[in-house]
């Protein structure tokens, strides 16, 4: 069960987001937030969606099998090597195997996904720490790779930091204390209406304060 929204601050925006299905069983999830807004960081944007689909679905073709940690690498060359006006890309590229029942990820410094487990009475929702350097910022960087058994009822909360660093008239963020919360609440509910309550929940902190940054978010819940 999944689903994903998506907020400019601005007319564009610089957020992506995508779900892919490069193999029977595979489910690859990318979500990434360029530096910057409006038209060139929609342009940036495009682009590095453009080298998701392409660095994933190569896998059909190659008996290389390449995973989250070597996509993003290759994807962190073609952006460094490009220069395209000193921007860079976070992101996270997850892949779900529902047969052998993992979860591959790697995270290029978008702020830490939240899990949910399912069937486990009392275990609050808690961040994946999995850090990393933006895609395009450095030569030759290298990305962790975390592996994830998954479990029916398990929650995966991926965001932007436009989530986490929504700002109220005081200048206070949202925070992922806040995120944690909702999962905690909703895990047993539709992956839409987690991604509703999560945008409804930042707009009402937020008030009359104008967005400061793209907002997105993706939600998948495993049914079985």
């Amino acid at each position: 069960d999944v689903a994903a929204r998506f907020e400019p601050a601005r007319d564009l925006g610089g957020d992506l987001y995508d779900f892919l299905a490069p193999e029977p069983n595979t489910l690859v999830i990318a979500v990434g937030d360029v530096s910057g807004k409006g038209v060139p960081a929609a342009l940036y944007g495009a682009f590095a969606g453009e080298l998701v689909r392409s660095r994933t679905f190569r896998r059909r073709y190659s008996s290389d099998r390449s995973g989250p940690a070597q996509v993003m690498a290759s994807m962190n060359t073609i952006l460094y090597e490009r220069q395209l006006e000193e921007y860079y890309c976070t992101m996270i590229y997850a892949v779900f195997d529902f047969k052998r029942r993992t979860l591959t990820m790697s995270n290029a410094g978008l702020p830490y996904p939240v899990r949910k487990r399912g069937g486990a009475l009392g275990e609050p929702a808690a961040q994946i720490e999995l850090p990393g350097v933006p895609l395009g910022s450095f030569s030759g960087s290298n990305y962790d790779e975390l592996v994830l058994d998954l479990k029916p009822g398990d929650l995966f909360v991926f965001v932007t930091d436009g989530v986490t660093e929504a700002q109220d008239a005081l200048l206070r963020e949202f925070g992922s204390e806040r995120l944690m919360a909702i999962a905690d609440q909703m895990h047993d509910r539709p992956a839409r209406e987690i991604v509703d309550a999560i945008f409804t929940a930042v707009n009402e902190f937020r008030g009359d304060m104008p967005p400061n940054d793209d907002t997105t978010a993706v939600v998948v819940r495993v049914t079985g």
